[in-house]
């Protein structure tokens, strides 16, 4: 389908027809049926430093588009250690800043942002401050947490293996295991989980680097004082970089990871801060690049820029390698300004199979300033979808079964859709023709979305069609079924991103446009009422759940024949 059905001078004539039916026969709502507001419309450290972990808030439009609107489902915990007693990390200081200003530019309200650092940072402070965030966090907030500070390489007797751990001030160590266990009961019930570690990942590498005239003004984020004398020169076997989503009692696509070095590498504390943490922070000012040109920034194009950027300051023989593991399509905030793209060509889409394996989906960061916001910038609108599906919560299933893998031009589409949980329907649609997206469902003739649990709701409904108008290509459907409604309003949703065709809205092929969707879909509609920003003892389960943001999702590809 070039165009959802109703398109140009043919869906003229059905618009007619359609419109006089629903005049003569206005379909009866049942009162317990909530309606879309489009209807209410006219349409080392373990060594390095690596700081900085993006929550997955989405932000509403700000007057600085470097920062998210605070959303008080998202929490943050900045742990930081500068002042051990041997080998103190100066840096760490300027990552302590960075940690809250990065938690605050990805929608973490200052309420709920909980630092520890320096004495603080015990084992059993860190066990106190995870038990404290867990009884403020509702199921489906979002959890980001920091460290920087020094890393070793522990012996484990239970395992018999070199573990990597954090090293707290007063010289003990937490592994890998041990930190994810205390994180465990929040991520279990988290949408998201962002975690950066700035810290070393091997303590021979570090020692050996260390005695470099590159370190004259590097420090190695490695305590060999706190790792045992067999782990000093043995690569890791239990790696933070290499947990996964079934270490912290969730998925691997609802976690994230970001880790300053590989496991057999230094991360360096500068005097700018952690050189992970540092660099992070610049891509999010306006260094990265939407290389998939979807009009946002992921995990993954953020780290790219990061390594880019240590690639250019740091010797190949003490250089280290920010890793990222889990989910790297994640976007943690979406932006009105464009964020940077590349200089040369783009990066085409991933082909997608019948099933539908969505490319990776770009996350945004601090963009930069758009030198002319008249100027649209080109977007990929199938990579535009992959932005908003990757922010699923894959724990939720949603099904959408199509009549047909085919669709033969001039025949109409025909599909079904389940959830597992309550919610409320939206269909994106991107079609044959690259600039063709839109919202189908809900639309100006069928506002009544919401769907039950494990019951089938079928579309298009009989007052209103899809028809396949070519040329011969592959079509795309997201389907997402939102805990609450969203708001694809004016509002949200202006004339300068969207157009009216039809009954459905057909957003505009540029970043600003695409910014704005994602943030739609995203975001509860909810999200500016007064108890929906509240952070304090009323935000109970049942505020938490009239807010959420938490959806599911699904895409299904289908193709258009003659």
């Amino acid at each position: 389908m070039n165009h959802p059905v109703f398109a140009r001078m043919r869906a003229l004539c059905l618009l007619l027809g359609v419109s006089a039916a629903w005049a003569q026969q206005p379909p009866a709502t049942p009162a317990v049926v909530q309606h879309s507001p489009l209807s209410q419309l006219r349409s080392g450290r373990e060594a390095g430093n690596n700081g900085q972990i993006l929550t997955t808030g989405i932000r509403t439009v700000q007057p600085d588009a470097n920062y998210a609107e605070p959303v008080p489902s998202n929490h943050a915990l900045i742990i930081t250690v500068s002042e051990y007693q041997k080998s103190p990390l100066p840096g760490v200081l300027t990552d302590r800043k960075l940690g809250i200003e990065l938690a605050q530019r990805f929608g973490v309200p200052p309420q709920n942002i909980v630092e520890l650092s320096e004495r603080q940072v015990t084992r059993e402070g860190l066990k106190q401050a995870f038990a404290s965030m867990n009884q403020a966090m509702m199921p489906g907030d979002k959890l980001y947490v920091y460290f920087s500070g020094h890393g070793a390489r522990y012996f484990n007797k239970a395992t018999g293996q070199c573990t990597e751990s954090l090293v707290m001030q007063d010289m003990r160590v937490v592994t890998n295991a041990e930190f994810a266990g205390m994180i465990r009961p929040l991520s279990a019930k988290a949408d998201k989980t962002v975690v950066m570690l700035d810290s070393c990942h091997s303590g021979g590498v570090a020692q050996a680097a260390g005695s470099r005239s590159f370190a004259a003004g590097y420090r190695p984020k490695f305590s060999a004082e706190a790792s045992s004398p067999q782990c000093s020169l043995a690569v890791n076997l239990g790696s933070f970089s290499q947990a996964r989503g079934v270490d912290f009692h969730t998925t691997d696509h609802n976690l994230v990871i970001l880790a300053a070095a590989r496991n057999n590498e230094v991360a360096w504390d500068t005097s700018k801060g952690g050189a992970m943490t540092y660099n992070f922070e610049q891509c999010l000012a306006g260094g990265a690049v939407d290389t998939d040109h979807s009009g946002a920034l992921s995990m993954q194009e953020l780290t790219a820029c990061v390594q880019a950027r240590l690639d250019k300051t740091q010797e190949d023989s003490a250089r280290q390698h920010a890793t990222l593991a889990g989910n790297a399509a994640l976007v943690p905030a979406f932006g009105d300004a464009p964020p940077s793209q590349p200089s040369t060509g783009s990066v085409p889409p991933a082909a997608a199979n019948s099933a539908v394996a969505p490319a990776p989906a770009p996350a945004p960061a601090a963009p930069a300033p758009a030198a002319n916001d008249a100027a649209p910038v080109p977007i990929d609108t199938l990579a535009t979808l992959n932005d908003i599906f990757n922010q699923r919560d894959d724990r939720w299933q949603v099904d959408a079964m199509l009549a047909s893998p085919a669709l033969k031009i001039g025949s109409n589409l025909s599909m079904s859709v389940r959830s597992a949980r309550d919610g409320y329907v939206y269909v994106f649609y991107r079609g044959s023709q690259p600039d063709s997206l839109y919202l189908l469902f809900p639309n100006t003739l069928d506002p009544a979305n919401a769907l039950k649990a494990n019951q089938l709701m079928q579309l298009p409904r009989q007052d209103w069609s899809v028809t396949a108008l070519g040329p011969k290509g592959t079509d795309y459907l997201m389907v997402m079924v939102t805990e609450t409604p969203r708001d694809f309003s004016a509002l949200s949703l202006p004339a300068e991103y969207v157009s009216q065709s039809g009954p459905f809205e057909k957003i505009r092929p540029t970043a600003q446009a695409a910014a704005r969707i994602g943030q739609a879909a995203t975001l509860s509609a909810a999200v500016a009422q007064k108890e929906c920003q509240s952070t304090d003892a009323k935000r109970d389960l049942g505020v938490a759940r009239r807010c959420s943001n938490v959806f599911g999702a699904t895409m299904v590809s289908l193709q258009e024949t003659e």
